[in-house]
């Protein structure tokens, strides 16, 4: 299911691959999102001992992998567009494109 959204929160990037917050509500999950991690990981990291420590990095390294997942999934579903690797606005497809219609109008 397709899941239709009305106000989008992020926007591509001109330049690389990924999206920008356009709005207040972008930028404060990115930045709850950004201050949220460390605030977790630092203190469960150090509160492993010698007896718990490749359990605990495990079970660590698992839920920042999901959380990061989660928190991309959220903002693909909330971008104004597709995410892809661009340059200048362009997408690279678009610009070896243009660059074969170059190279073909020097033939």
């Amino acid at each position: 299911m397709s899941e239709k959204v009305e106000e989008y929160w992020f926007k591509p990037k001109r330049h690389g691959y990924g999206a920008t917050p356009t709005n207040w509500k972008g930028w404060l999950v990115t930045g709850s999102f950004a201050v949220f991690l460390p605030l977790v990981s630092v203190p469960w990291l150090l509160s492993l001992n010698d007896d718990t420590r490749l359990v605990g990095m495990i079970v660590w390294a698992v839920t920042f992998l999901a959380a990061v997942y989660w928190f991309t999934s959220f903002a693909k579903r909330r971008t104004d567009g597709e995410w892809m690797l661009r340059w200048n606005g362009k997408t690279y497809k678009e610009l070896l494109e243009e660059k074969a219609q170059e190279m073909n109008a020097k033939e």
